[in-house]
């Protein structure tokens, strides 16, 4: 299965104030003709140190989908190595 896109949305702060939060979207292709399945995942990270307000968001981003990705490899199917799941570049997307 690949995945030919991801959407983090809806950023905030925990309530604790200690991790963010936010909602990691993968459209998975790899079924059959152009079908795409769509999993979402509510996702945590640790608040990153970084240079500025962008640098940081985008640490911020990158954690959201490592989570999401832990998450998913706790699939039956991925865990069980029956399936693969692999974050498609924009220019693998073009190739596949």
């Amino acid at each position: 299965m690949n995945i030919v896109e991801t959407r983090v949305q809806n950023i905030h702060p925990a309530e604790n104030g200690c991790r963010m939060q936010g909602n990691v979207t993968f459209y998975i292709s790899g079924g059959l003709g152009e079908r795409r399945d769509i999993v979402n995942y509510d996702c945590s990270c640790a608040i990153p140190v970084g240079n500025n307000s962008s640098e940081r968001m985008a640490l911020i981003k990158q954690g959201l989908k490592n989570d999401a990705m832990r998450q998913a490899r706790r699939m039956p199917e991925i865990r069980s190595g029956q399936d693969t799941l692999d974050i498609l570049t924009p220019c693998d997307q073009a190739a596949a």
